[in-house]
């Protein structure tokens, strides 16, 4: 379908609000049980400029255990989106009761997952903080971070 028909769809759908339905392609989902997931997003305005981070960390059911959100100066989208991964990184560390659980931590950067999980992708300008996250990743059972889709990962984004 053209662009355009779908853009004309959408404004017709807007027309009547009761018309109007969501159906994301993905949708968020517990992780196993004693397992928590951490969904988290970082946002900067433009190529480079104020940036911050959010997270939300929940169990198995869904019940949310911790948040954060913080304004982090100037920076640009790989910075906030690996800043992001490495607070949740040491929130859980900080939380004993984690110690002996698995978790995860989903984002919605394809980069920053692709480069904490590869030890063949370097960037000198975040390689200390890949370390730190790749050491406070051991500290767990298990513990894996993630690529979700950002409808997914919605949570973290509000």
């Amino acid at each position: 379908m053209p662009i355009t028909h779908m853009l004309l769809n959408i404004v017709d759908c807007c027309k009547d609000s009761r018309k109007m339905k969501l159906h994301p392609s993905a949708e968020w989902l517990p992780p196993p049980v004693d397992s928590f997931i951490f969904n988290v997003d970082g946002s900067a305005m433009g190529t480079t400029g104020k940036a911050g981070i959010g997270g939300v960390l929940r169990n198995h059911y869904g019940k949310v255990l911790c948040t954060f959100l913080e304004s982090i100066g100037i920076h640009d989208a790989i910075t906030v989106e690996i800043d992001a991964i490495a607070k949740a990184c040491e929130l859980c560390a900080s939380r004993i009761e984690l110690a002996d659980k698995r978790i995860v931590i989903a984002s919605d950067s394809k980069v920053a997952v692709m480069w904490l999980s590869s030890d063949g992708m370097r960037s000198i300008t975040h390689e200390q903080t890949i370390v730190d996250i790749r050491r406070y990743l051991r500290r767990f059972n298990t513990a894996l971070v993630v690529h979700t889709p950002r409808v997914a990962n919605s949570i973290a984004n509000s």
